[in-house]
C-alpha cells in the first residue's frame, strides 16, 4: 500500500512558489484517484439492521464500547491529499485514506487477531462480509476497497506526482 517519493514534500512547495495552477491541479488528480477507493469502501459497510443489536446506540446505556451508527461510521471515511505530519520514523503521507470512527475501525479489522471470536462469529452470522489484503494491511471496508482496486489508486496518484515534477522542470528549463 505505501510507496517511497522522495522529495514530494519539496515539489509541492516548489509548485506552490513557482507555478500556483500546478499547485491546484496536483490535489485534484490525486483526489480522483482517491475517490473511488472511499466510494466502494463506503458500500461495504453495513447498515443500522445488519449489526448487531447490542453494538447499536441504547437509551440509559454508559457503556464505554463505541455504538455503531452507519451514518457517523461512512461519514468517518474519507481522503485527504495534504502531506501528514512526520510518524516516529520520520515518514509522511503525501495522500492517504482513512476512518475516523472508532466502532468504523472496529469493523474494519474485527476478527484480524481472533477471528474465532463470539464478537466476531456473530457478526458473520448476521452480515457476511470479506477480509481482503495481507497482514497488517487486512480489513473489511478501507483494505478492502484498496485491495480490489488493483493499485490503480496509487498508480494514478504516483503518474500525477511524476507529471506535475516533470511539468515544473519543463516550465524551469523553458
Amino acid at each position: 500500500m505505501p510507496a517511497s517519493v522522495k522529495g514530494g514534500i519539496a515539489l509541492r512547495k516548489s509548485l506552490r512558489a513557482f507555478s500556483p495552477d500546478l499547485a491546484k491541479a496536483l490535489p485534484k488528480e490525486v483526489s480522483a484517484a482517491l475517490k473511488p477507493i472511499t466510494k466502494a469502501a463506503k458500500g461495504y459497510l453495513p447498515d443500522d439492521g445488519q449489526v448487531l443489536s447490542g453494538w447499536l446506540a441504547r437509551e440509559g446505556s454508559d457503556a464505554r464500547f463505541p455504538v455503531y451508527n452507519a451514518r457517523i461510521v461512512k461519514g468517518g471515511i474519507g481522503y485527504k491529499t495534504t502531506p501528514s505530519k512526520p510518524n516516529r520514523r520520520g515518514f509522511r503521507s503525501l495522500a492517504r485514506v482513512f476512518n475516523k470512527s472508532a466502532a468504523g475501525a472496529i469493523y474494519e479489522t474485527m476478527g484480524r487477531k481472533t477471528p474465532q471470536s463470539r464478537f466476531v462469529q456473530n457478526q458473520q452470522g448476521k452480515y457476511s462480509s470479506q477480509m481482503k489484503g495481507d497482514q497488517k494491511m487486512e480489513g473489511r471496508a478501507l483494505f478492502r476497497a484498496y485491495e480490489e482496486n488493483n493499485g490503480k489508486a496509487r498508480e494514478a496518484v504516483l503518474a500525477a506526482i511524476k507529471n506535475a515534477a516533470d511539468k515544473l522542470n519543463a516550465r524551469a528549463r523553458g
